[in-house]
């Protein structure tokens, strides 16, 4: 017979119920006004730090769908955090960089996000969080390698 299947030992729903109450308890720790959605936080990340310029590497990094960046682009830009420019190469992609605006946010956020992870580190058992990271970097590192079998 086989195994019952139990949604709260399934993995992939595990690691996103972890990870939307880590994000709305970052959220909650960064304060008022300043609540902004996963994908937004990979937009703001990438252009802040200057990793990525398109939706789609940033897409293509983070692992969201090209769906949610495009949706978190909008959202910024209707913050007035980020601005779009043509690729002056490929003119069928849009160059994405911060305004004033938003580059002042994500240095704010960034420093919030290193206030909260300081916090985690202090607060979370130490060998538990490394072995919860390791744990993390193995799933990584794993799914990117493998492409999930074919069903009969």
């Amino acid at each position: 017979m086989g195994h019952r299947f139990e949604i709260d030992d399934f993995l992939p729903y595990r690691l996103n119920r972890a990870a939307e109450r880590l994000s709305a308890h970052f959220m909650r720790f960064s304060g008022d006004g300043d609540e902004i959605s996963w994908a937004e936080w990979q937009v703001l990340w990438s252009l802040g730090e200057k990793v990525h310029s398109t939706a789609k590497a940033i897409s293509g990094h983070s692992g969201l769908t090209k769906t949610k960046i495009s949706r978190a682009v909008k959202a910024l830009e209707e913050r007035r955090w980020l601005e779009r420019s043509r690729d002056s190469h490929d003119r069928r992609f849009e160059q994405l960089s911060l305004t004033r605006s938003g580059a002042e946010h994500y240095a704010i956020l960034k420093a919030r996000a290193g206030d909260y992870q300081t916090w985690l580190d202090g607060t979370l058992d130490l060998p538990y969080l490394k072995a919860l990271d390791d744990g993390l970097s193995g799933v990584e590192t794993l799914m990117a390698a493998r492409v999930p079998p074919e069903r009969d």
